[in-house]
């Protein structure tokens, strides 16, 4: 064990006490149970590195760095067998000890109580039980949970042994399971706290090796050099571009390709990460958050490490310019601070001016994008050429190969376009990717700007550089010297005769008419909520439980397996949800997400993620999303250009909204288009009551009366072209008052006076938005 792997293995572990404290496993604080729990561990694995761990748990605190002590602890334990000596290990543990103070500088003030709960990050109002963290074991919601019982810890305590016993003692092996059993582990049991015992963990884990490598010895730590020098980075990349290198293509893309698109570029954000890592010296701990085509890494401020970003930097937009002919970008910046900027001073939030400094720099790297690239507009290509029929590149006629995806010969595309046919092909079956920087002939689809994308199976070889594995926090058993990096990612579809269902299958299959529905939403003001966090620590636990729920838990809610069934919004019959959804999610992630599948379902989706995303957040953080309704035919540029129109447009009347339908307005554009959740809702609960009776049928008296609906919308038109006129009033209410209907729609007959004096629209014009839909889902 050299002295890098024990700072990050010690700063992992130094807080492992607390859930062994809070199960009344032993005696004393935290600190002399979490060092008893890991020396039990070393006699019961005959694993000595765990003895050697114990120090990290039993000197972390002021009150115990007591050096004629720590020297008298880590000579009884040999430290020469460890490749170590008694200084190493004494820099490592003062090193930890202040990483540790830097990464608890955001806490609250309180009595701490060891039953209290983890609280959510989203709505400190609400609590957690405490549950392993299990993408196929429901949905984890905060309520009112009062406390944590020391039996719950027991059995916590438990697995955790069991599974640290079984585990290789390494920093991408040993996250994993900390992820697991502490997600849900308050770090301080103070009232109030939002930070996971997980997230403290791994960023102390993660501050300790930028110190280390900064060059902090235990002299710079006891005279506070290293809180208050510039010995830290933050590292943000944020990439531009992504819708249109996702959707950007022509008709020629099928659904499968686009999955590969998104796939792809989630692909390349990590291999972006991990050479930043590599080259740095630092582990998946130090990653902050990595989701959505954005990350922030924690790193050491020196001459060496800013040489290394800066020749990343150039690499990576070389790479995409010659790639992509500067259709996606990458935005890498760093800011210098201090250890004091990793939380607040004196009431202050120092790491939000960071990231605000930060920020800037990333605005203006944008503004001057492609400057890395020597000669970049400059004429590249000689000679014919001619462009590849998906993504328009142009290419001489020689590097174009016919499109793995279409039996026709004439569709010719670049050679980058059939290594995502491929991967497109290969998607459903994969279990993850190997990232390696050689690759045997035909074991990569794609690459990289610095590694080839090798599909892995279960039968597959796990060697390579590194294993994204997705969807569990369980490495493979043989897995040697790979370093494991659980993959995330939402993946459901619905299979088609030829793997992925295509647009046309998923159109056939809808309720009524025969169209492919696409939803587009993202959540309300993220950027804000987050530029409040005070330490890496909660920003990581924030980051996290979002891309939690648009990663790990949005299958659960397209299979209907949160338990959040609702009434509005609801085109098939209670109870009549199917098994597997004619659903494809083309990408999810980061705070937003795009879907596409028969039309009713992928209405009714959309309301089952909004209710779900409200009971996962606390009510403390809202979405909005944008409908669309399209002959399977449409090129799927177009879509993605509608709805994200659609979804702009519910954010610009007030977020919190959703745009179900296209409708008209008033040209004076006095009245909104989009719909609030809840007014949606209320209205579908009010007229779909009285008129649907689900599965694309209507109740009686309306089932004979389709024309009466469809003359209401026309009606409705007529208080659009002019909403100061009556008219429209007097023919609604004769046109119900014949058909004998006047009791159906009570709020249709005659003016609302308090919407005239509120200047509000009459009920009238929020009809369609109902109507239109069930209209849709009884066509036959």
């Amino acid at each position: 064990m050299n002295l890098y792997e024990l700072v990050a293995l010690g700063g992992l572990l130094h807080d492992i006490g607390k859930p062994v404290q809070r199960a009344n496993r032993y005696s004393g604080d935290h600190s002399r149970q979490g060092a008893e729990f890991l020396r039990e561990l070393a006699r019961s694995t005959s694993s000595k590195e765990f003895e050697l761990l114990s120090l990290f748990s039993e000197f972390h605190h002021r009150d115990e760095m007591n050096e004629v002590a720590m020297k008298g602890k880590i000579e009884t334990l040999n430290p020469k067998r460890f490749g170590l000596s008694v200084e190493d290990i004494l820099r490592a543990l003062w090193i930890v000890y202040e990483a540790d103070n830097l990464s608890s500088a955001e806490r609250e003030e309180g009595k701490p109580q060891s039953s209290r709960p983890l609280y959510s990050v989203f709505n400190r109002e609400k609590t957690y039980p405490w549950t392993e963290l299990d993408f196929g074991n429901g949905l984890p919601v905060p309520g009112e949970v009062p406390s944590i019982r020391s039996d719950t810890y027991s059995d916590l305590v438990k697995k955790l042994w069991v599974e640290l016993s079984q585990t290789q003692l390494k920093v991408d092996r040993t996250l994993p399971v900390l992820e697991r059993y502490l997600t849900f582990v308050s770090s301080v049991t103070s009232e109030g706290n939002v930070i996971s015992l997980y997230d403290h963990m791994r960023m102390t884990s993660a501050i300790a090796l930028a110190m280390l490598h900064a060059g902090c010895t235990a002299e710079d730590v006891k005279k506070e050099r290293c809180r208050k020098e510039k010995r830290f980075l933050l590292i943000e990349g944020d990439f531009s571009g992504i819708q249109d290198f996702i959707y950007g293509v022509t008709g020629k893309g099928t659904l499968k390709y686009l999955r590969a698109r998104s796939a792809y570029l989630e692909l390349i954000g990590w291999d972006v990460v991990l050479e930043i890592l590599s080259r740095l010296g630092l582990t998946r701990a130090n990653v902050i958050f990595n989701a959505g085509g954005h990350f922030l890494i924690i790193a050491q401020n020196t001459p060496e490490a800013v040489e290394e970003l800066e020749k990343i930097r150039k690499r990576v937009v070389e790479w995409l310019w010659e790639e992509f002919e500067g259709k996606l970008y990458l935005a890498l910046e760093w800011e210098p601070l201090t250890g004091e900027e990793l939380g607040r001073k004196k009431g202050e939030n120092l790491f939000a001016e960071a990231r605000r400094r930060l920020k800037k720099k990333l605005t203006l790297r944008k503004l001057r994008r492609f400057e890395e690239v020597d000669n970049a507009f400059a004429p590249r290509k000689t000679g014919r050429l001619e462009e590849c029929a998906v993504c328009g590149k142009e290419v001489s006629p020689g590097e174009l190969e016919q499109f793995k995806l279409s039996d026709d010969p004439e569709i010719k595309v670049c050679r980058t376009c059939n290594g995502l046919a491929s991967l497109g092909e290969k998607l459903p079956k994969v279990k993850g990717f190997i990232l390696d920087r050689r690759a045997h002939d035909g074991e990569a689809v794609t690459h990289g700007p610095f590694r080839h994308f090798i599909p892995y199976h279960d039968t597959s070889s796990a060697e390579g550089e590194f294993l994204l594995l997705k969807n569990t926090l369980k490495p493979p058993e043989e897995l040697g010297d790979t370093v494991f990096i659980p993959y995330f990612v939402a993946d459901y579809f619905k299979p088609g005769e030829h793997g992925v269902a295509t647009f046309e299958e998923l159109a056939e299959a809808s309720t009524g008419t025969k169209r492919l529905g696409v939803l587009k939403g993202d959540v309300d003001k993220l950027g804000k909520f987050f530029g409040k966090m005070d330490s890496p620590s909660k920003l990581a636990t924030a980051s996290r439980f979002m891309d939690y729920f648009f990663k790990g838990y949005l299958k659960l809610i397209i299979t209907g397996k949160t338990g959040y069934v609702i009434d509005a919004g609801r085109l098939s019959s209670l109870g009549d949800w199917p098994e597997e959804p004619d659903i494809v999610v083309v990408y999810a992630g980061g705070d937003d997400f795009f879907i596409v599948g028969a039309w009713d379902q992928v209405f009714e989706l959309a309301f089952r993620i909004r209710e779900t995303f409200r009971a996962y957040t606390g009510g403390g953080l809202t979405l909005s999303a944008g409908l669309g309704y399209f002959d399977h035919k449409t090129p799927i540029y177009r879509m993605a250009e509608t709805v994200s129109e659609r979804l702009e447009v519910a954010k610009e009347e007030g977020r919190n909204r959703v745009f179900v339908i296209d409708r008209n307005r008033p040209l004076d554009g006095r009245h909104r288009l989009s719909y609030g959740w809840g007014q949606y809702m209320e209205l579908w609960k009010e007229y779909a009551g009285r008129i649907y009776a689900g599965n694309g049928r209507l109740k009686k008296p309306f089932d004979s009366k389709k024309g009466l609906l469809m003359t209401l919308l026309e009606l409705r038109e007529l208080y659009v072209r002019n909403p100061d006129d009556v008219r429209w009033a007097y023919l609604i209410a004769y046109l119900l008052g014949r058909h004998k209907l006047s009791d159906y729609f009570p709020e249709l007959v005659g003016i609302n006076a308090e919407a005239v004096e509120q200047n509000e629209p009459q009920p009238v014009y929020w009809v369609d938005g109902v109507l239109k839909v069930i209209l849709m889902a009884v066509r036959r």
